[in-house]
């Protein structure tokens, strides 16, 4: 017998009951996740989580990651952290969704906080959940976290390592983010591009520069974060210099590059000359 219980006019039926327990379990999980993949309001997951509960699904790690990412895109952050409190031992994957719900919803304590649990919990962290947490760090707390993955092995992580060097020039810890890109085995133009974005925000015009003369080959973001770094530091001719340069070596133009040219134009009085620059 099938059910004819859906969580929306025209969903997925639950799975027959007379199935293999593990067969079951696993046509179940299916169903619930492409059950929450159709909401589109808060107000259509509470009976589908009803059900979640009640076949006891509420502690199936792929179906709770589904529903905490689905709440938190619906703006309901609460209710995804109630279905991850009911997860007796959440693993490494539900921690990361959590955290990036919290992040997402501007509650960056929230997700330090659980971060910090999650380690207490002796849950071993990995690349995902460290870059995910280091958006919601300030200074110091980046700076803990940073310690935590030199101790857990993950210092040689790429994506970490980045994003480590992204936060420390954000809230001005340059030693940091210059230490750190320094022991970068690889400094490609994904690597420089960050630290010239590190040094402009700090008004490192000079240093920004010297990173970003020595990258062999740039690409277009790499161009426009040091278009942009002289922008924001006021060297408006300087910007418009590089600019000529880019265009000598043919380097496409993407709109936050035209963007930071017309803003250099603009305080110099020659917005036209921009116009005629994007052309």
């Amino acid at each position: 017998m099938i059910s004819s219980i859906t969580a929306t006019r025209g969903g997925p039926s639950l799975p027959r009951r007379d199935l293999d327990p593990n067969a079951l379990r696993l046509s179940r999980r299916k169903t619930y996740i492409s059950l929450l993949r159709n909401c589109n309001n808060i107000a259509q997951v509470p009976p589908i989580h009803a059900k979640i509960i009640r076949t006891f699904h509420g502690q199936d790690a792929f179906v709770v990651f589904e529903l905490i990412r689905i709440c938190s895109a619906l703006d309901s952050v609460d209710y995804a952290y109630d279905a991850f409190r009911y997860v007796s031992n959440p693993n490494v994957y539900l921690y990361t969704a959590m955290i990036d719900g919290f992040v997402s919803s501007n509650r960056s304590a929230d997700g330090v906080a659980l971060y910090r649990r999650m380690i207490h919990d002796s849950v071993m962290p990995d690349n995902y959940v460290i870059t995910s947490v280091l958006k919601a760090c300030d200074l110091e707390e980046c700076r803990e976290v940073h310690g935590q993955v030199l101790k857990l092995g993950f210092g040689s992580s790429r994506s970490v390592r980045l994003k480590l060097m992204e936060v420390y020039g954000k809230y001005g810890g340059l030693s940091d983010a210059e230490k750190v890109f320094d022991e970068m085995p690889e400094r490609d133009e994904v690597a420089a591009t960050v630290m010239i974005n590190c040094y402009s925000e700090c008004g490192f015009v000079k240093e920004a520069l010297e990173v970003f003369n020595d990258v062999k080959v740039k690409d277009t973001v790499c161009w426009t974060a040091m278009i942009d770094g002289l922008v924001r530091n006021k060297e408006m001719n300087k910007a418009l210099e590089l600019f000529r340069e880019m265009q000598m070596e043919s380097v496409s133009v993407n709109e936050f590059t035209a963007v930071c040219i017309l803003s250099a134009c603009s305080d110099l009085g020659a917005l036209e000359l921009g116009r005629w620059a994007m052309r």
